[in-house]
């Protein structure tokens, strides 16, 4: 029997990044995946802010992602066309790829491949010791006993049986989670609101996009809609065509098929083109009733379903071992209660669902454009579209339905301004119950809120103040006049990593007040989690400092505090 301290099935970018997390902590974990490889179909392509903040910190440069991504002049702009060589009815920017973005972020959304994206994952799992890796394998049992979960595998070759011994069990394995399945857990909300197949394919479209390129083209002709997605101009395609499986079936999408259905959307014939794969797959609107069962947590997609209007999944799900990861090591290594591991669920879940909320109205607001380009009168439509797209004045019309979808393409608060609100954080204001704006992010500083980015000087190197964050232990940052904390820190039986403002580093921000900012005086501080959010804004320290300390952490980590039973 093999031993582990955690198990993770899956190891798509969110397993992966589970694994990276731990190690951190010098936690031992072991991924299976029933794929003998690497899948190669592209799948999701936007790799947002906060996750490309969550790879700095375990050491995966965000930089590198950059860099094998499509560049944000290529990929900066979403596109409505009839066909991608055809009319144009407007366009919009996808997100804010460029530098004038670095003031509340270090890191602006990039746009790369999953398949490219899970390499550079692998890259740095290779150079963790405490990763262990197994592929065609598949768990087709799990039985908790005592303080750990038995794991029956079954290697795909040669249907050799396996068992692991784990102190828990992380499942990433995908919307149609076997693990989730098997613990009967439901999913909560709409499933197969529309049907899709995926066609991934190669071919030279830079011709098509010159003086208009972009990342995602809405294609409405009649005959042909669907949505483009350039991953790269000149090799990697995918279009996603909408299909009927009531008179359709994925195997009828055969390669002919496929390449048809690429050049109508496309709007010519392309003497290069080749189909590499396609797959059916359905739009869902589903968050898991819970996210926990015993020691097997859900993680990512077979936690939560999203339409792809938005590109949440994956940076949800990488949010998800984030939060979890650091509270299980805390766990695992006896520093923290077994209700910290139950924050888990009231912490993420909430965000997963404002996620599914804004993603399918993203969807629903994109049948808009579809109301307006095809006309009242379903028996005239194609009638209907040509005319409008021969008349100029009827295009300038369609502006404001374009600029509807403005929201759908500018997320930057959905990536950085959640909170959390649990017993992990001390005194958390909770999300308001308000329509969210999900485009303006206003830095907080508020318990429960993510550490606000801000550039400063350590060292006489500019960085921003997230990389002087511990993500090992918790972060004590006190105000410039806060030494008195920091003594107390030290006399905490509990490593603090500490921090003075102006001491530690030098502000760069210009005319940032650490009282205006935080409200907080001076002798003030901030004890930050492993995972960047606050976990508790102090004042001036109290007479018992040292206990009032010590009992805030016990309390965060789900310990008894002190003089308690």
């Amino acid at each position: 029997m093999l031993e582990t301290d955690v198990l993770i099935i899956g190891a798509g970018p969110v397993g992966q990044m589970a694994a990276l997390l731990l190690s951190q902590h010098g936690v031992a974990s072991l991924i299976v995946e029933k794929r003998f490889e690497r899948t190669t179909a592209p799948k999701a392509h936007a790799v947002n802010s906060r996750t490309l903040e969550i790879c700095e910190s375990v050491g995966l440069s965000a930089d590198a992602i950059r860099s094998a991504g499509a560049p944000p002049n290529e990929a900066g702009w979403v596109r409505f066309l009839s066909k991608l060589n055809g009319v144009e009815f407007g366009h919009l920017p996808y997100e804010r790829q460029q530098d004038d973005v670095r003031g509340l972020t270090p890191y602006p959304l990039s746009n790369i491949a999953q398949p490219d994206f899970e390499a550079l994952l692998a890259g740095a799992l290779e150079k963790r010791p405490e990763v262990s890796l197994m592929r065609a394998c598949e768990c087709i049992e799990l039985q908790e006993k005592d303080n750990s979960v038995i794991a029956d595998l079954t290697l795909r070759k040669g249907g050799k049986i396996v068992q692991v011994n784990a102190r828990y069990v992380i499942a990433a394995d995908g919307a149609n989670s076997r693990t989730r399945s098997a613990l009967g857990i439901e999913l909560e909300g709409p499933a197969d609101l529309q049907h899709n197949m995926m066609i991934h394919f190669q071919a030279d479209l830079s011709h098509l996009v010159q003086g208009r390129p972009g990342i995602l083209h809405f294609l409405f002709d009649p005959d042909s809609s669907g949505v483009l997605i350039a991953y790269d101009l000149k090799n990697n395609w995918v279009l996603m065509h909408g299909f009927d499986p009531a008179t359709q079936t994925p195997e009828s999408f055969d390669a002919t098929t496929c390449a048809t259905l690429v050049e109508n959307a496309v709007g010519e014939e392309l003497s290069d083109l080749k189909i590499l794969n396609a797959g059916a797959w359905s739009m869902c609107a589903q968050v898991a009733e819970r996210y926990r069962k015993g020691r097997i947590f859900l993680v990512g997609d077979a936690a939560h379903r999203f339409p792809p209007t938005g590109g949440l999944g994956l940076n949800t799900g990488i949010g998800d071992a984030q939060n979890l990861a650091w509270k299980m090591a805390a766990n695992i290594k006896g520093e923290a209660g077994e209700s910290l591991l139950d924050t888990y669920e009231a912490e993420r879940r909430p965000v997963a669902q404002v996620n599914t909320e804004q993603s399918l109205e993203n969807a629903g607001k994109l049948f808009e454009i579809f109301a307006a380009l095809y006309g009242p009168d379903p028996t005239a439509t194609r009638a209907h579209f040509d005319a409008l797209c021969k008349s100029p004045e009827s295009i300038t019309a369609l502006s404001p339905f374009v600029e509807m979808q403005r929201p759908h393409f500018d997320s930057l608060n959905l990536q950085l301004g959640y909170r959390y609100c649990s017993s992990a954080v001390v005194d958390a204001i909770e999300q308001s119950t308000a329509p969210l704006d999900i485009s303006t992010y206003t830095p907080s500083y508020d318990a429960g809120a993510s550490l606000p980015h801000r550039w400063v000087l350590s060292d006489g190197q500019p960085m921003s103040l997230l990389s002087l964050l511990c993500a090992k232990c918790f972060t004590l940052i006190t105000g410039p006049g806060g030494a008195e904390w920091r003594q107390i820190a030290a006399a905490v039986p509990r490593a603090l990593h500490c921090l003075t403002d102006g001491e530690s580093f030098q502000n760069q921000t210009p005319d940032f007040d650490w009282y205006t900012a935080t409200g907080l005086p001076e002798q003030g501080a901030l004890l930050v989690r492993p995972d960047g959010h606050i976990a508790c804004r102090l004042g001036i320290p109290p007479t018992d400092a040292v206990d009032f300390l010590s009992n805030t952490l016990e309390q965060i980590l789900g310990l008894p505090a002190k003089g308690d039973k």
